[in-house]
């Protein structure tokens, strides 16, 4: 399996929001992890296919006891849970202290999650920032995209978040996974936004490149986050998120062997 690794570098620019677009678009099985140690933000916006509400106590909680032990893809599928449409996801932790429990057991998960198989991880790990026990999953990452407004603050924060991640990967002694740049704009003004990015990702001669902008659409964001009804599929967000899904594929090899399920984001609640 691939793992891919979404997080922003300063605020909240989107990266949920986006993580949950990319699972629903991606075209084999994936797993939606939510390994923010801040909290979930799922069991607020989301419900179970019988419209109940998810269990906040499994998922990222239930699973810190059996880490303490051999963890496996098959012990972590026993705390997995499902939103309409058949998305499987790991619901994150209900509150910031119960990440405490998690301690060292963060890069064990990551060996598992990057682990062989037929299911993609796409894992929302919230803001990173050097240091935080969370960064011990990104060695084993296939890729690491960071989500970023376009003012002139966010890129320089994100600009120094890539060279944090190369850094943390680098200190473990393995292969740095790529390292890309979601850019979070009103779709007429794409060209724009990357130029401007690109130069200032090269200015500081950043690891990172821009590989593509999430549409700015409020509307939709709202829709996915349970709070208004449409028809999700057709919103500009989730076509620009299909579109950057096939182009990384393309990009960076992640997709080799064709899985037998997909999501459908018309299931997720609207």
């Amino acid at each position: 399996m691939s793992l891919i690794i979404i997080a922003s570098a300063k605020g909240a620019p989107g990266s949920s929001t986006t993580a949950l677009a990319m699972a629903g678009e991606w075209p084999r099985q994936s797993l939606l992890a939510e390994l923010d140690p801040l909290g979930s933000d799922l069991v607020y916006r989301q419900v179970a296919p019988d419209g109940n509400v998810l269990d906040p106590n499994r998922g990222m909680f239930s699973l810190a006891l059996p880490a303490r032990g051999v963890l496996s893809p098959d012990v972590v599928r026993e705390h997995l849970q499902e939103l309409p449409g058949g998305q499987q996801i790991l619901l994150g932790l209900s509150r910031p202290e119960q990440g405490a429990a998690w301690g060292a057991h963060w890069d064990k998960l990551g060996r598992v999650l990057a682990a062989p198989g037929a299911t993609d991880v796409i894992a929302d790990i919230g803001r990173f920032f050097p240091g935080a026990p969370v960064s011990a999953l990104l060695p084993h990452a296939s890729l690491v995209l960071l989500v970023s407004r376009t003012t002139a603050e966010d890129l320089a924060h994100v600009r120094a978040r890539a060279a944090a991640v190369q850094q943390q990967i680098s200190a473990t002694g393995r292969r740095s996974a790529p390292i890309g740049v979601l850019l979070v704009a009103p779709l007429r003004k794409k060209s724009q936004a990357v130029e401007a990015a690109t130069r200032v990702l090269a200015a500081g001669g950043s690891p990172a490149q821009v590989v593509g902008v999430v549409a700015y659409d409020p509307d939709a964001a709202e829709q996915l986050a349970g709070r208004r009804r449409g028809r999700i599929h057709k919103t500009q967000l989730v076509a620009s998120v299909r579109g950057i899904v096939a182009d990384l594929e393309n990009r960076f090899g992640l997709a080799a062997q064709p899985a037998p399920a997909r999501t459908d984001l018309e299931g997720v609640r609207r």
